[in-house]
């Protein structure tokens, strides 16, 4: 069997710099190339050094540059977008970078593949399938349709669609009661961790007086709740004051349109100053007269900041993935308090495979990898007080840490590597390609209808 990927144009696949699609592209298609033959198609603007064409781990990568146009449009949208408020997400907008989806269409057909696996970019569906319409469109769902979306066009696409998978139950079922078009066609394949990268076992024994460490890794992004971790921090700190904080992540506001629905007002009015941006400070960076956090979700958090806590919460950015799994292994407890809905939350995931334990939110595709009780604690969106509890619970309880920690690491194992997803990504694939078995009755049915004719 012959599969394409055809990631999102803003997704960086190869390592070590992925952002998280990227890198489950990158984990799903290097263990389906073990049975399959697998070509993963990016924008070529977003690897740079990288030569157009290069095979790896057993995947052939094609990146395609960017045209002039879909240059042009996506840095005038964008421009719009900061002037004036704009609900049109990029994620399923018709002018981000259509010719790239054409591009990819011609070169799959070229290429003659069984199976054009679509990164959330329903956009390329259409194009995809009418220059290649005898192969089957898987499109894969990352993150829940907002009613911003403009679900008449989304239905529309979803007729040149043949299958529909999302990266949780959450979201297939949120799919499903949105689109009627869905029910029927739509399963969860979720995303995985590399055992290799795991391979390390965690140390569990250690001394007993050292600093613990909490980890949160991610986003900094209102929506990402990191200003509920603060404020739980506090009064971790009360409890332990012996504890750090690293907090690993790209200064990235998700749009405030890709993250909560227009009609969610409650949601919006809580939330939405965190969005706002200090356009002053913005161009003071740009000037090189401000610190490049100026005005943004980061140096909010940074004035939530002050006393012992100031000096032990530690901004790291955006690391290299190999020095993001050390601070795995190096993390007693992993933090994740996201306030809006998870569609899967590949950090607890890879934390847990490092044998740590999860404290996280109750949100969205979250609660369907931690275990509460068994491999961490779920807590209440935007409720500090439960989430300090229950940090301090395990920093204060070694041997309690340590069996949800081997929980853990054990239930990542066991259902979530890239190996397991793939076998359920290559049956789901072989029920689409290959036709259903004919029962007795349909076959003497067609042996009559073909002596008849």
């Amino acid at each position: 069997m012959k599969i394409a990927f055809v990631s999102q144009p803003m997704d960086v696949v190869l390592p070590p710099y992925q952002n998280s699609i990227g890198a489950c592209t990158y984990g799903l298609a290097r263990a389906l190339a073990k049975s399959c033959e697998v070509v993963v198609y990016g924008l070529k603007d977003k690897h740079a050094g990288v030569p157009s064409e290069v095979t790896e781990g057993g995947v052939r990568y094609k990146f395609i540059p960017a045209t002039r146009t879909d240059d042009l449009a996506f840095k005038i949208r964008q421009k719009y977008r900061r002037a004036f408020q704009s609900w049109s997400p990029v994620s399923s907008a018709d002018w981000f970078y259509p010719e790239f989806g054409r591009q990819v269409a011609a070169d799959v057909r070229k290429e003659q593949c069984h199976v054009i696996h679509i990164q959330h970019s329903s956009q390329y569906a259409p194009v995809l399938k009418t220059l290649n319409p005898s192969s089957k469109v898987v499109l894969h769902l990352h993150a829940e349709w907002f009613s911003q979306m403009h679900f008449p066009r989304l239905a529309e696409r979803l007729r040149h669609v043949d299958m529909v998978t999302a990266v949780s139950d959450y979201i297939v079922k949120k799919t499903n009661r949105d689109f009627t078009e869905t029910i029927g066609k739509s399963e969860a394949l979720r995303n995985g961790i590399d055992p290799e990268e795991f391979s390390r076992k965690p140390i569990f024994s250690r001394a007993p007086d050292r600093e613990k460490r909490i980890l949160y890794s991610g986003a900094i992004s209102p929506h990402k709740g990191i200003h509920v971790l603060l404020e739980a921090f506090y009064k971790v700190l009360h409890y332990c004051p012996d504890v750090r904080l690293d907090i690993v992540g790209s200064l990235s506001n998700y749009p405030v349109e890709e993250t909560f629905d227009a009609k969610d007002e409650a949601s919006l009015r809580k939330f939405g100053g965190y969005y706002a941006k200090n356009r002053a400070a913005r161009l003071k960076v740009k000037l090189g007269r401000a610190s490049r956090d100026a005005g943004t979700y980061q140096e909010y958090l940074k004035t939530l900041l002050c006393g012992a806590a100031a000096e032990r919460v530690h901004f790291l950015g955006f690391i290299p993935r190999p020095e993001l799994i050390d601070l795995y292994y190096q993390a007693d407890v992993f933090a994740f308090p996201p306030v809006w809905n998870e569609g899967f939350g590949l950090p607890p995931l890879e934390a847990m495979a490092a044998g740590v334990p999860v404290v996280a939110s109750r949100s969205g595709g979250v609660v369907e990898t931690v275990q509460d009780g068994r491999t961490g604690f779920l807590v209440e969106k935007e409720d500090s007080d439960s989430l300090a509890d229950a940090l301090v619970m395990l920093l204060k309880d070694d041997a309690g840490r340590e069996t949800m920690g081997r929980a853990a690491r054990r239930r990542a194992f066991e259902s979530f590597t890239w190996d397991v997803i793939a076998r359920e990504a290559l049956e789901r694939y072989r029920g689409l390609c290959e036709p259903a078995p004919q029962s007795p009755a349909q076959s003497i049915a067609s042996v009559i209808a073909k002596t008849r004719n």
